[in-house]
């Protein structure tokens, strides 16, 4: 007959520990479906939570790269940009290592550590020439 029963009993943590999957929504954020606030989702389904995960990494991988590029591009002479850029490179490795790699297929892992990889070494590579730059700097003027 179309009944609508809503059910507005909550769901403790212990009835979900059951399940393998991927959380959705942090105690910050709620979602709301027909009026009732949804905190806790756990999407099981691992060709969905791939997508899910797949997304939500590449955009701040998009937006690390383009951080990475500012900072490679800029005039810093003391070398605090490039070691910035070292920070937040391995930053970004450990949190796809501890969170998403399960989730992320090997293609999309290797094309991101390649690229994160090759900024890596030309961060390393400035900053060593700005520290060399310095230390001449600072051996012709003690003369």
């Amino acid at each position: 007959m179309g009944y609508k029963i809503k059910c507005k009993k909550k769901v403790g943590s212990g009835h979900l520990s059951n399940f393998d999957g991927y959380p959705m929504a942090s105690g910050k954020h709620k979602f709301v479906i027909e009026g009732m606030a949804i905190k806790n989702i756990l999407v099981i389904d691992k060709a969905f939570v791939s997508s899910l995960v797949s997304k939500k990494v590449m955009a701040k991988y998009e937006k690390l790269i383009k951080t990475l590029t500012e900072l490679l591009v800029s005039d810093d002479e003391t070398g605090v940009c490039f070691h910035e850029a070292l920070n937040l490179i391995e930053k970004f490795r450990l949190e796809i290592k501890n969170k998403y790699r399960h989730y992320l297929k090997e293609k999309e892992l290797k094309k991101m550590a390649n690229k994160l990889k090759t900024m890596q070494q030309i961060a390393v590579q400035k900053q060593l020439e700005v520290t060399s730059f310095v230390a001449e700097s600072s051996m012709g003027k003690s003369r």
